[in-house]
């Protein structure tokens, strides 16, 4: 996976349509570098529109990209929607935890 800008602008889709989601900013990890990425997700299911238009299995999509809570920032519509408006860009909002678009070591390693 690369990082993908599209990422964080597919995501108002899923916020807009999907009335129960949570939007999440955060790194994963994939062929051997950890990338900021961003998608939409419930309970049991994640929308990452930058990969397929059909929803993933919550745990599959964490254990394929290595996605863990502590690399994660969750946002709720109104939380997102209201950052969005302030901010007037797309995210990601926490600056110092997504620090760059991709790292080749592990970001809470920075934050040590």
């Amino acid at each position: 996976m690369h990082f993908r800008p599209k990422a964080f602008e597919a995501v108002i889709e899923v916020g807009s349509e999907c009335e129960d989601c949570t939007i999440v900013h955060g790194w994963l990890h994939a062929d051997g570098q950890w990338v900021l990425h961003a998608w939409g997700e419930t309970d049991a299911a994640v929308y990452d529109l930058t990969e397929s238009r059909e929803p993933f299995r919550k745990e599959d999509y964490y254990a394929r990209f290595g996605a863990t809570e502590e690399r994660l920032r969750r946002y709720t519509r109104i939380e997102f929607f209201t950052l969005l408006g302030d901010h007037r860009h797309f995210g990601p909002y926490d600056k110092e935890l997504f620090f760059a678009e991709t790292s080749a070591t592990d970001p809470l390693e920075r934050l040590k």
